[in-house]
C-alpha cells in the first residue's frame, strides 16, 4: 500500500513542475535543467489546421537554362515585392522592461567541439548556426488569445505570438497556400516555421532579419529540440536493463525485462518501464551559457554537448527562463533584436566571453554551408 501511495505521488509530481505535462531532471553533469515532456508528439505529418505545403513539382522537361529562370524570378518576386514593410516606416522600437521577453531564433545544430577557459578548465560546447532567419508574421495580444492555444500561452493577456521562418526554399516546390503565408513579410518561402511568444514592446516588423548577434556572450539561453529517434526498442536499449542469464537454463530471456507487478484492476501501474518508442520526443535544456559567437557565418557556442537532436536538425534558441538568469535593465541584449544599421561600429568577425581562452583555431571553418 505504501509503495503504491509513493507510485501516486511521482506520477502527479510532473503536472506541477514548470509546466502542464512536464517533468524536469538536473543533470549531475553539466549542470543545466533537462525538461522533459510526458505528453509525446512523434508525428510526422503536420497539424490539421496547418496549410497544406508541398506540391508536385515536374521539373523533367525543363532544362537548365530554364531552371535557373526561373530561380532568379522567385528571387526577385519574394525578396523584392512592392508590398514588403521593409520598404515602409519602421515600426517603432520597443523599451526594455524587467518583465520583457524577447523572441527566439531558428538554428541547426552542426556538431560539438571542445573549447578551454583561461584558467586551463576545458569546456565541451554544442554548435548552432542560425541560417536566414526573418519574422514573418506578428499577432498582438488581443490576436492571439483568441487563436487556438492561444488561451493557454496568452499568460492573461500579456504576451503576443512572433512567427519566425528559417533556411529558404525553392517556391515551385509547395503550395500556394503555403507560400501566401510570406507575401506580408516579402522574404523567400521558408522550410521551417515557429511561433515565440514574446510581450508587445519587444514586436519585431516582418522581415526583419534575426541574426546570432541576438544574444551575446556571457548569456544564459533554453535551447529547444527533438532528440534522436531509434523506433521501438526493448528494455535493455531504452532503459538499460541488464537481462536475464545467458546460460544454464536459460530460454528467450536474454533481453526481457522479467516480472512487471501483480495483477490488479488498474493493470500495470503507470510509469513502468518497458518496451517501446524511443527517441523522438522534445527536450528542452535551460541554463546553457553562450561561450563565443561567430558574427560572419552566425555560429553560436552553447554549453554542453548534450542539446538533442542529430547533427543538422534544427533546434529552438530563447532567453533562459531561469530566475537567476533574467535580464535587467543595466546589462541586458540588444532590444528587441541586434539591427546592423543601428550599430555605431561594425562588430568583429569573432566575440568571445571573458573567461575564454581567445585564440584563433585553424582547424575549424564554416566555408561550407550546411546542406539541406
Amino acid at each position: 500500500m505504501a509503495l503504491r501511495m509513493i507510485s501516486n505521488v511521482f506520477t502527479l509530481l510532473p503536472k506541477l513542475v514548470i509546466d502542464q505535462n512536464i517533468n524536469s531532471s538536473i543533470s549531475p553533469i553539466a549542470g543545466y535543467i533537462q525538461i522533459r515532456e510526458r505528453r509525446k508528439r512523434r508525428t510526422t505529418y503536420p497539424f490539421s489546421w496547418w496549410v497544406k505545403r508541398k506540391t508536385k513539382h515536374i521539373d523533367q522537361y525543363l532544362t537548365d537554362d530554364n531552371k535557373e529562370f526561373l530561380r532568379e524570378f522567385a528571387k526577385d518576386k519574394y525578396s523584392k515585392s512592392n508590398e514588403s514593410p521593409l520598404k515602409n516606416p519602421p515600426w517603432e522600437k520597443g523599451k526594455f522592461e524587467p518583465n520583457s521577453k524577447r523572441t527566439g531564433v531558428i538554428a541547426r545544430k552542426i556538431g560539438v567541439y571542445p573549447m578551454w577557459t583561461k584558467s586551463g578548465r576545458k569546456l565541451t560546447t554544442t554548435l548552432l548556426q542560425v541560417v536566414d532567419n526573418h519574422v514573418i508574421k506578428y499577432h498582438p495580444p488581443e490576436v492571439f488569445a483568441k487563436m487556438r492555444f492561444g488561451p493557454l500561452h496568452n499568460e492573461n493577456g500579456r504576451l503576443g505570438c512572433l512567427i519566425v521562418g528559417a533556411e529558404s526554399v525553392d517556391p515551385q516546390r509547395f503550395s500556394a497556400e503555403y507560400i501566401g503565408l510570406f507575401n506580408e513579410a516579402g522574404v523567400m518561402p521558408k522550410r521551417k516555421l515557429t511561433k515565440f511568444y514574446i510581450t508587445p514592446n519587444a514586436a519585431l516588423q516582418p522581415g526583419t532579419p534575426l541574426y546570432a548577434t541576438h544574444f551575446r556572450p556571457g548569456d544564459y539561453v533554453d535551447v529547444k529540440g527533438k532528440t534522436i529517434g531509434h523506433g521501438f526498442q526493448g528494455v535493455v536499449k531504452r532503459w538499460g536493463f541488464k537481462g536475464g542469464p545467458a546460460s544454464h537454463g536459460s530460454t528467450k530471456f536474454h533481453r526481457k525485462p522479467g516480472y512487471i507487478g501483480g495483477g490488479s484492476k488498474r493493470g500495470v501501474m503507470r510509469g513502468k518501464k518497458l518496451p517501446g518508442h524511443m527517441g523522438q520526443e522534445r527536450r528542452t535544456l535551460t541554463g546553457l551559457k553562450i561561450w563565443r559567437i561567430n558574427t560572419v557565418h552566425n555560429v553560436i557556442w552553447v554549453q554542453g554537448p548534450a542539446v538533442p537532436g542529430s547533427t543538422h536538425a534544427f533546434v529552438y534558441i530563447f532567453d533562459s527562463n531561469i530566475k537567476d538568469y533574467h535580464h535587467t535593465e543595466e546589462s541586458h541584449p540588444p532590444f528587441p533584436t541586434y539591427f546592423p544599421d543601428d550599430a555605431e561600429e561594425p562588430l568583429p568577425e569573432e566575440l568571445y566571453d571573458e573567461e575564454l581562452h581567445n585564440f584563433s583555431d585553424p582547424t575549424i571553418t564554416f566555408e561550407n554551408e550546411v546542406k539541406n
